[in-house]
């Protein structure tokens, strides 16, 4: 029995520094991979402050970058530019990113679907931003239910009347846009929408 033994430990032990060199080599890639993770998080982060990001073309496959170049371009109310780097940042298999993007769609959409509530011609280009504000929303929401800065513009969107002189609503698309005129000054109360915010 012992002479069985002897062999097996003498083998672990030449096998010893291999099993070291391995350990060594293994965690040597893993600290480089962070490293590197690190560096170009510290990179954004440093163009983010100084706001130099803004002069990156959004890549289509940096994800992070795209939507923090979105987010600074809706600060400056560079909206066009912003609803592109969100539509790159949405792509993500990131689910908490994209969450972050969707709203962020929806948000541009929402302030969109409010500038053209008093303009006269406006009603098809409103109808149409509420639509895309709530599907963006919604899409948040199924991904992170999470997400009560979502749900309450989501239900603000649902008080938007496309109409506040007192046509109605208008249905489209199988969606009913718009509330009764005698509602208070074209707003819906919480309690009367039967939607609640939900996805």
């Amino acid at each position: 029995m012992t002479k069985m033994k002897r062999p097996y430990r003498q083998r672990l032990l030449d096998y010893f520094p291999h099993i070291i060199l391995g350990f060594a080599v293994l965690f040597c890639l893993t600290a480089t991979y962070y490293f590197n993770q690190w560096r170009e998080a510290a990179t954004l982060n440093t163009a983010y402050a100084d706001q130099s990001i803004l002069t990156y073309r959004p890549s289509n496959n940096n994800y992070l970058e795209a939507y923090s170049i979105g987010y600074l371009l809706a600060e400056n109310d560079k909206l066009s530019a912003a609803l592109k780097a969100f539509e790159i940042a949405e792509a993500t298999t990131d689910p908490h990113l994209k969450a972050l993007a969707k709203h962020a769609l929806g948000n541009l959409h929402l302030s969109g679907a409010e500038s053209n509530m008093d303009d006269e011609h406006g009603s098809r280009r409103l109808i149409a931003r509420i639509l895309l504000a709530r599907e963006s929303y919604k899409g948040a929401l199924r991904l992170e239910p999470s997400l009560y800065a979502t749900r309450f513009n989501l239900e603000r969107l649902d008080r938007i009347s496309p109409d506040k002189r007192g046509s109605g609503s208008a249905m489209i698309d199988g969606y009913t846009i718009g509330i009764d005129p005698f509602k208070q000054n074209g707003r819906a109360l919480m309690k009367d929408n039967t939607r609640r915010g939900l996805p």
